[in-house]
């Protein structure tokens, strides 16, 4: 079973669906039709640590089921090619980006049908895994908002 993780704005709407365990993911009071954006711990995608500033780190376990979704490669569009249209225009697919492997885009159908066997707050060592940087350096506590 694979963990998710999501940098998440600690202003997001969905904030307190997530602190009760609840997916979801909306936009000014509706579902977004965007993709929601998810990535593996041993992806290459590495923010800044500024992103810490505004954001926690959300993991997410979809259970079996959605890593069997989210992993299949017959679910997924690439991002840059002549079949990718744009992010809201992919809502049965997973958008992949050849750049950053193991950060994933789930279109707003497949995330619907996804289980949320858990959501919480990253630990340390999740946070500092996700920022390529030592646990030491990790000088503050996640807490939700």
């Amino acid at each position: 079973m694979t963990l998710f993780f999501r940098w998440s704005k600690t202003d997001e709407e969905s904030m307190a669906d997530y602190k009760a365990g609840k997916l979801s993911y909306s936009y000014s009071g509706k579902p977004s039709r965007k993709a929601f954006w998810v990535f593996e711990l041993s992806s290459t995608y590495r923010p800044g640590r500024r992103i810490a500033r505004d954001r926690i780190l959300l993991a997410f376990d979809f259970g079996p089921r959605g890593d069997a979704v989210v992993k299949n490669p017959d679910n997924w569009v690439h991002f840059p090619s002549a079949e990718f249209v744009g992010e809201t225009k992919h809502p049965t697919k997973i958008i992949v980006k050849d750049n950053e492997p193991g950060a994933y885009g789930i279109g707003q159908v497949i995330f619907e049908m996804l289980p949320a066997v858990s959501i919480r707050l990253a630990t340390k060592q999740e946070i500092a895994s996700s920022l390529d940087l030592r646990l030491i350096e990790i000088d503050w506590t996640q807490r939700w908002p």
